[in-house]
């Protein structure tokens, strides 16, 4: 079972509690958010949210939250002095990304207890309204 915890620098920490193996969750950097946008496609999708056991017990509505929250912080991303992406929680298009990629009816109040979801996973983490999204890892 993969368990969440912040080190001495308060970022979030996954591990492996079969083995104690420890990973860092790491948020999106100016380098990230680049290299994914030169990328073919609609939409970018981290395969490892859908194919990897430590994400398995993640709602699929919460996965495809964070998939909307990723791809707007592609085409319209904020950085923060130490080069961080960010976008900010209330983000217009996270509702229209999503209700695209969904192919269903969702609203803000939606959108806001998925994103609450994934700060609980770990997946994501806020500062006031800005939304830091962490890389997807696979530790398996």
């Amino acid at each position: 079972m993969i368990k969440y915890k912040r080190n001495r620098n308060n970022e979030s920490l996954c591990y492996n509690d079969r083995n104690e193996e420890e990973v860092y969750m790491i948020c999106y950097r100016k380098e990230d958010v680049e290299e994914l946008s030169a990328q073919d496609g609609e939409y970018s999708i981290p395969s490892a949210l859908f194919d990897t056991m430590q994400y398995k017990l993640i709602r699929l509505e919460v996965k495809w939250a964070y998939v909307a929250c990723m791809n707007v912080m592609l085409k319209s991303p904020s950085y923060d002095k130490d080069g961080r992406a960010y976008i900010k929680d209330d983000h217009p298009q996270i509702v229209e990304v999503l209700k695209d990629l969904a192919h269903k009816v969702v609203d803000r109040e939606k959108v806001a207890g998925y994103l609450e979801e994934l700060e609980e996973c770990g997946l994501v983490e806020r500062d006031g309204r800005n939304l830091y999204l962490k890389k997807i890892c696979n530790i398996f």
